[in-house]
C-alpha cells in the first residue's frame, strides 16, 4: 500500500512540474459581447474589453482582428504577466449598414486551452434612406463597342411618405442617368437608372452622378460607376511598359471578343526606331501575336534628355476590320541619365 501511494504522489509531482492547465497561462475577457443599441449610418461608437491572464505563465496576444474594416479593436498591450489585465479598444463604424448588425472581434492567444476568444458586437443601424446596392457603385460586365446596358440604383424613403430624387448627369458625361420617381406606384421608392451609352469609346471608364434628394442627412448622395467596353478585336496587354530594361522583349496578343469573328492582322510598327515589330498568325481567327524586341537608346541620346529619360511612343496594329481598322498601344521605357 505505501509503495503504491508513493508512485501516486510521483505522478502528480511529474504531471505538476510538466506544466497542466493550472500552470499555464489562462485567459479571461470581460464581457464577451456588447450592444451599442441604435445607431445612425456614418457613426463610430467605441468599447473597451477587459483581457486577464488568470493562469501562473505568461500570455501573450498573437493576433487581435475583426472580422470587417467597419471594426478596429486596438489593445493597449500583447503580453500579460500572470494576474495582470490589459483593455482593448473596439470602435465600431456603422457605414452604410441598415438594421441588425453583428461582427466579432477575434483574440487568439497562447493559451493552450483557449487559443482564440471571440468578442460579439452588436448595433441596430437605422437610416430615414436605404439604397441599394449598398456601396453605392454599379458596375458592368466587359461588352462590346456599340452595345447598351442599363442598371438602377434603388432608393427607398424609410420614414418619409414621399421621395423625389434628380440627377443632372455624370460628371465626366460617359455614362447616361436617368431618376424614375414613385418607382412602380410607390411613392417611397425611386431608382437611378445608369445606362452604358452605345457612343461610350473603348477602354475601362470610371464616372459618377451626383443624386439630390429631399431626405433630411441625405442631400445629395453620390453613385459611382465603371465599366469597360471592347472593339471587335482585343489586345493584351493593353499598354507595354519596359521600364529600366536591357532588351526589350514583349508579345502582344490579338484575338477576336466573340468566337467566329473572322480577322487578319495586316500589318504593324511603332514611332519607335529602337524597337522593331514582327506579326505572327498563331491561330487563324483566334490569336495573333504582335512581337516587339530592342534595346534603350543610349542615354547620351538627345532624346533622353529632352524626355527627362522617359521614352514614350505607340504600337500601331491593322486589321482587316472595318469597325477596328487600327490599334494603337502606349509604349513606355526608361534611360538612366
Amino acid at each position: 500500500m505505501r509503495q503504491f501511494c508513493a508512485c501516486l504522489l510521483l505522478v502528480l509531482m511529474a504531471g505538476a512540474l510538466a506544466g497542466g492547465p493550472a500552470s499555464a497561462q489562462v485567459i479571461s475577457v470581460d464581457p464577451l459581447s456588447f450592444d451599442f443599441g441604435v445607431m445612425k449610418q456614418q457613426q463610430s461608437k467605441t468599447v473597451f474589453v477587459t483581457v486577464t491572464n488568470e493562469g501562473a505563465a505568461e500570455l501573450r496576444l498573437l493576433d487581435v482582428s475583426a472580422d470587417c474594416g467597419c471594426t478596429v479593436p486596438t489593445p493597449a498591450t500583447d503580453v500579460l504577466a500572470p494576474g495582470e489585465s490589459t483593455q482593448i479598444e473596439i470602435q465600431f463604424n456603422s457605414k452604410k449598414f441598415n438594421g441588425t448588425v453583428i461582427k466579432a472581434v477575434n483574440i487568439k492567444t497562447n493559451d493552450p486551452q483557449n487559443p482564440q476568444v471571440d468578442v460579439i458586437i452588436k448595433a441596430e443601424v437605422h437610416t430615414p434612406l436605404v439604397i441599394n446596392p449598398v456601396n453605392q457603385r454599379v458596375g458592368f460586365t466587359r461588352s462590346l463597342l456599340g452595345e447598351t446596358f442599363t442598371k438602377q440604383v434603388t432608393f427607398t424613403a424609410m420614414n418619409d411618405p414621399v421621395l423625389e430624387i434628380s440627377a443632372d448627369g455624370t460628371r465626366q458625361g460617359l455614362f447616361e442617368v436617368k431618376a424614375v420617381n414613385s418607382y412602380e406606384d410607390d411613392p417611397q421608392v425611386a431608382v437611378l437608372e445608369v445606362t452604358v451609352p452605345a457612343t461610350m469609346p473603348p477602354g475601362r471608364h470610371r464616372d459618377h452622378a451626383r443624386v439630390k434628394t429631399n431626405i433630411e442627412g441625405f442631400e445629395t448622395v453620390d453613385i459611382e460607376m465603371q465599366a469597360w467596353v471592347t472593339q471587335s478585336l482585343m489586345v493584351s496587354p493593353e499598354q507595354v511598359n519596359f521600364r529600366y530594361k536591357k532588351k526589350f522583349m514583349q508579345t502582344v496578343r490579338v484575338a477576336p471578343f466573340q468566337e467566329g469573328l473572322e480577322y487578319q492582322v495586316t500589318g504593324a510598327e511603332t514611332d519607335l526606331p529602337e524597337i522593331a515589330v514582327e506579326v505572327i498568325e498563331t491561330i487563324p481567327n483566334k490569336e495573333t501575336k504582335v512581337i516587339l524586341t530592342g534595346e534603350p537608346i543610349p542615354a547620351s541620346d538627345p532624346r533622353v534628355t529632352e524626355n527627362k529619360g522617359q521614352i514614350k511612343g505607340t504600337l500601331t496594329i491593322r486589321t482587316n476590320r472595318m469597325e477596328t481598322p487600327v490599334i494603337t498601344i502606349p509604349i513606355t521605357y526608361m534611360v538612366r541619365h
